[in-house]
């Protein structure tokens, strides 16, 4: 009900996260150009966010909006900043970072989805949820086939500094934001 009121600041966060995912996405194949098993499915995902960021612009500007100026996304930078304080190598760092932020957009999308008023907003949202989670087991599975060894260790860190990272940001209308504000009755 919240994100309701305020769908155009939602939507321009969620252009520019597909356009950091698309970005982040090459970035990966620019580190790893010796893993070309990895470079194609990248490939696929940076055009797939790039295509998905088109569409969240089209619809901003049917809707009489424009792109707002990109912001900072504190969620994901709080992980990729936590997380390179770790030992781990860089790419398993950066693979479970995507998964988790997949993991939580698409967790946000189906949330959108059922509970929206606006169907327009319903149906993109519901249409996104297969991408999310392809996106979301393409990078646990990577990250597990290429570190076998350090992949369940690595991934439950990440999993407590997300936790830590999630509950001390504040709600906004925002892909990734922190939880909404309890009520005295929900204590």
């Amino acid at each position: 009900a919240a994100v309701a009121t305020d769908t155009l600041s939602l939507l321009s966060d969620h252009a520019h996260c597909e356009l950091k995912a698309a970005s982040s996405a090459q970035a990966l194949i620019a580190k790893n150009t010796q893993r070309p098993e990895l470079i194609a499915e990248l490939l696929s995902i940076a055009q797939e966010e790039l295509e998905h960021f088109g569409r969240v612009v089209r619809l901003i500007e049917s809707r009489g909006g424009k792109l707002a100026p990109v912001s900072g996304n504190r969620y994901a930078g709080e992980l990729l900043r936590r997380g390179a304080l770790g030992e781990s190598p860089h790419l398993l760092d950066r693979l479970i970072v995507a998964a988790l932020i997949e993991a939580r957009s698409l967790e946000r999308f189906r949330l959108l989805a059922d509970h929206l008023p606006d169907p327009e907003l319903r149906a993109l949202y519901s249409e996104l949820l297969n991408s999310e989670a392809s996106h979301r087991a393409f990078f646990l599975d990577a990250a597990q086939s290429y570190y076998p060894e350090q992949f369940e260790s690595e991934l439950e860190r990440f999993a407590e500094l997300e936790a830590e990272v999630i509950s001390a940001l504040p709600f906004a209308h925002l892909i990734h934001s922190g939880p909404p504000a309890r009520t005295l009755s929900e204590r």
